[in-house]
């Protein structure tokens, strides 16, 4: 039964991709295998109780979830062909996370028992459903999609590969902390779905200065003199920024909005943009890089800075080498769900090496190519989230790591004439931007 299961979700991903393969192609058959190094099970949406043949094309979610489960699939894959290639036996199976028309589930917990790793499913109510049965089993259970941490309180077989961005928040805090005690420093607050991590970042930068004050006597007075003032826009207004930016001091502006508030973002680069006389740092999540309104005249005058949490080191033979693998084995790049799926599977080795070896040098395994992990338990008996965040600031027209950048140099107040006109040193004759209020009529 469980084999007609499974054939029948290979078919129908195969009717919804052509890079699927046959069941025969993704397990190995155990039988002709003395050991068995990893066995790992995916559970993906394929929608298998859905007609294959009607007179309407499926519906576009559905339609749309097929293919991440397919790209899932193929990361999946591809990690288990490295891993082949190395001399390592792999049994890869996967499942429909979807039930049937009846409400029952195509998979049973025999199908779990006994797997090194179970990844998925990847749809939160379907998550929700089996996590018990999983947990259970006793498998490693790694969560390939965003989910709220609150899941992961339950068991300390569970991860989630997507990093945590609380952490995100405390590196920028850190940072500034230690290069901006002097500056003025400004949070734009947009609210809605970003709250949660706005609250956090004025709760963590709250109790960062007050641990300052307490455990560090000769670094009181940062936690004294750094200016911090808050903003309440909205997902498509930064409010009063204009009034809070001082002529006379360094700003930086902070953001930890995603891109629910583009439109925030977007007017924040004008606000900044319009201000071209007063020194603008700026500090935003990570999202802002991906949204196609953001030029690089704001980058450069902003010295944008934002938490990175995967990169690719395309100066690596051995990261061209396997992408050139996976160019051969489907005929296209790998998207971010492959790339996802590929790291979380070779993850999940490495750690069950670790677990039966102990400590060794895995450096000779297949690396990941784009997510790297620094695995964080989030309480005692609980699951773990992934921590590894990294700063990286806009620089000399490319993207380079924050920490490599020589300190900022002081801030030299500038000086405006009696008649209102900007006094620089390189321009003198400069007149002070209209909306200074110290400058001309």
């Amino acid at each position: 039964m469980g084999v007609v299961r499974f054939c029948l979700v290979i078919m129908l991903c195969f009717l919804a991709h052509n890079s699927v393969v046959s069941q025969t192609q993704i397990i190995q058959d155990s039988s002709e295998i003395d050991f068995v190094d990893f066995r790992a099970v995916a559970f993906f949406p394929f929608f298998s109780q859905l007609a294959v043949v009607t007179g309407m094309p499926p519906p576009r979610r559905e339609i749309r979830m097929r293919e991440i489960a397919v790209d899932n699939i193929n990361g999946l894959r591809w990690a288990s062909e490295r891993l082949k290639n190395q001399g390592y036996n792999i049994e890869l199976s996967f499942f429909d996370e979807v039930v049937d028309s009846l409400g029952n589930q195509l998979w049973q917990s025999e199908d779990v028992i006994g797997k090194d790793a179970v990844f998925g499913p990847l749809q939160q109510n379907q998550l929700s459903r089996s996590l018990r049965v999983i947990e259970r089993t006793g498998a490693d259970h790694v969560i390939l999609t965003q989910v709220n941490e609150d899941l992961l309180l339950g068991s300390d077989a569970i991860r989630s590969i997507i990093p945590s961005e609380p952490y995100a928040i405390d590196l920028i805090i850190e940072d500034l902390v230690s290069k901006h005690s002097e500056d003025n420093i400004i949070f734009i607050m947009a609210g809605g779905t970003d709250t949660k991590l706005e609250s956090y970042f004025l709760s963590t930068l709250k109790n960062k200065l007050d641990t300052v004050k307490s455990d560090i006597p000769h670094m009181t007075v940062i936690a004294d003199t750094l200016m911090f003032d808050t903003v309440h826009g909205t997902r498509n207004s930064v409010g009063s920024l204009a009034e809070k930016i001082d002529f006379y001091k360094r700003n930086i502006v902070v953001s930890v909005a995603g891109r629910s508030a583009r439109s925030m973002l977007s007017n924040l680069q004008v606000e900044v943009q319009m201000n071209d006389s007063s020194q603008i740092y700026v500090y935003s999540h990570s999202e802002i890089r991906d949204l196609g309104f953001i030029d690089v005249k704001f980058l450069e005058r902003t010295h944008l800075t934002i938490p990175v949490s995967s990169s690719i080191d395309w100066s690596d033979s051995t990261t061209i080498s396997a992408v050139k693998q996976f160019r051969l084995m489907y005929k296209t790049d790998p998207s971010k769900y492959v790339l996802k799926a590929h790291d979380a599977f070779l993850d999940a080795f490495k750690r069950k090496l670790e677990r039966e070896l102990g400590e060794m040098d895995y450096s000779v395994l297949p690396q990941p190519i784009e997510t790297h992990y620094d695995w964080q338990q989030l309480k005692q008996f609980s699951g773990y989230v992934n921590k590894s965040w990294s700063l990286e600031t806009f620089n000399d027209g490319h993207w380079c790591n924050t920490d490599t950048l020589e300190s900022l140099h002081d801030f030299i107040v500038p000086e405006i004439d009696e008649d209102g006109f900007f006094i620089d040193p390189l321009r003198p004759f400069t007149e002070y931007n209209p909306r200074n209020p110290h400058a001309r009529d």
